[in-house]
């Protein structure tokens, strides 16, 4: 991270810049994304049930619970990972081999809110409270022969989180260690007050192990579906309360993104291959979006450091006064020329390409996505210099066809919603693909008018209600239908 000595009497950039990153309601209110992944959740549970002939009761009672029930359940990695495991298998087709219902109709629910791994953990260990409900990975003490079942899947999860497997067994963290990651915590949330419990909020669990890598030594990672809402960290992580901040920053980042992205794709085409100057192989375009709103987020928190104030610095002692990041692979542009070798380098390449892209590479969503981050990113390098590389020109997405006015439109019977009435928002499942759909107070309002009538008094009557025009009404109706009717939501 690159937190160079000098300080500046004003910190006023990096303060922007923290609210800034947690003001959009898609990718950075906490509490927006939690609360989609709640109704995601309760939904998926609800298809699930009408799926899983052998336990369809147990799943309609669990997607009945409570808020105070329910999210112990949703932060599990085990039972985390069995449901987005059964969620893919129906988007795939596949029915008859679901897991999570059988699981859950052995597991008792605990009177005190704890999730079923994190009854098994001894001692038990909350290392921010006040921030979340995060546990950590201490001793797995299983009670039953259902506890130790449950500690052999997460066993395996860990394994399998791990690049080549993990050369050790999880390290138990000793008092010492635990102080330590809080005092991490406690400096990150002090000095990005914003993005800090923002970001700590989507971690349910924190273990420590000793693997290695493609690039060395395993520092640390992130789970994303193979072991959902984890963080992973060497030991070696907590030797100073700034390289724990930053550590848990980096990884906290990356699981605020991944529970933002189960409401809403980027890319109409995420296995995009992009050549990396910094490394042999290419990433999927999906990756360099992930590594774009990650660097970011460092250039924040580097700024922030860099003109952390005297309590701070007594407190936690200065900042390191050199960037680290990942070395440049060898064999590659980066390595010839001695370039992209820092975050802020890195960033500039990443969002450029993205910038560079056709306008129908990006989802409307993917747009706004891109510009937050480079709002942000100009607030604390106002010369960053982003642009697209030479070449390439980015087209407008080109509009969908336009269903007669005289096509009667009906909502299909094949579909289950979830509304979020506070957020504008409403959740539907299809049935027969498994697909979830969002949509904004807009797409929901036409979704509503989808009741038999015809095409052209859905635009007239969306047009009244919305106060737009014909032509407005016309070209927002026309957008929505080919996008529910695409979806399979209308028939």
């Amino acid at each position: 991270m690159s937190l160079a000595a000098p300080r500046h009497s004003s910190r006023d950039k990096a303060a922007r810049a923290d609210a800034l990153l947690v003001a959009d309601g898609r990718f950075g209110d906490s509490g927006a994304i939690a609360e989609r992944n709640e109704a995601r959740f309760v939904l998926g549970l609800q298809l699930l049930a009408h799926k899983d002939t052998r336990h369809p009761e147990v799943l309609r009672q669990l997607s009945l619970l409570g808020r105070e029930q329910l999210l112990p359940l949703l932060g599990d990695p085990v039972l985390r990972n069995a449901f987005e495991d059964d969620v893919v298998k129906l988007e795939n087709g596949h029915s008859g081999d679901l897991g999570l219902g059988g699981l859950a109709a052995r597991l008792p629910l605990d009177p005190h809110g704890l999730g079923p791994c994190e009854r098994m953990a001894t001692p038990h260990v909350r290392p921010w409270p006040e921030h979340g409900p995060a546990w950590l990975w201490t001793g797995m003490s299983p009670a039953d022969r259902v506890s130790q079942e449950l500690a052999a899947r997460l066993r395996r999860l860990y394994d399998g989180s791990i690049e080549g497997g993990p050369a050790a067994d999880p390290v138990i963290p000793t008092p010492e260690m635990c102080r330590r990651l809080t005092r991490g915590a406690d400096l990150l949330t002090r000095l990005l007050p914003q993005v800090g419990p923002s970001v700590l909020r989507h971690v349910s669990v924190v273990g420590f192990t000793r693997g290695e890598s493609a690039d060395g030594p395993l520092q640390s990672l992130s789970g994303g579906d193979p072991l959902p809402s984890a963080i992973l960290m060497a030991p070696e992580r907590l030797a100073d309360p700034w390289t724990a901040a930053e550590t848990l920053l980096h990884e906290g980042v990356h699981l605020k993104l991944f529970d933002a992205l189960r409401s809403g794709a980027l890319l109409r085409d995420a296995d995009l291959s992009v050549p990396i100057p910094w490394r042999q192989t290419p990433w999927r375009l999906v990756r360099v979006l992930v590594a774009l709103h990650f660097y970011v987020h460092m250039l924040v928190f580097q700024e922030a450091a860099r003109h952390a104030d005297d309590t701070l610095r007594t407190e936690f002692g200065d900042p390191p006064a050199g960037e680290v990041v990942d070395e440049v692979s060898p064999d590659t542009e980066a390595a010839r020329d001695g370039t992209y070798g820092s975050s802020l380098e890195r960033a500039r390449y990443l969002a450029g390409y993205v910038l560079a892209l056709p306008g129908d590479r990006l989802t409307a969503d993917g747009r706004r996505f891109l510009h937050w981050l480079l709002d942000a990113l100009h607030l604390v390098h106002e010369d960053s210099g982003v642009t697209p590389p030479a070449g390439v020109a980015g087209v407008a997405p080109a509009q969908p066809p336009a269903l007669p006015g005289g096509a009667v439109v009906r909502r299909s019977a094949c579909a289950l919603a979830r509304p979020l009435p506070e957020r504008g928002e409403l959740l539907l499942v299809n049935t027969d693909t498994a697909a979830m759909h969002w949509l904004n107070a807009r797409s929901w309002l036409i979704y509503s008018l989808c009741d038999g009538r015809d095409v052209g008094s859905v635009r007239s009557e969306y047009g009244r209600r919305a106060g737009a025009d014909s032509e407005a009404a016309g070209t927002q109706v026309d957008a929505c239908l080919a996008e529910l009717t695409a979806a399979g939501l209308l028939e």
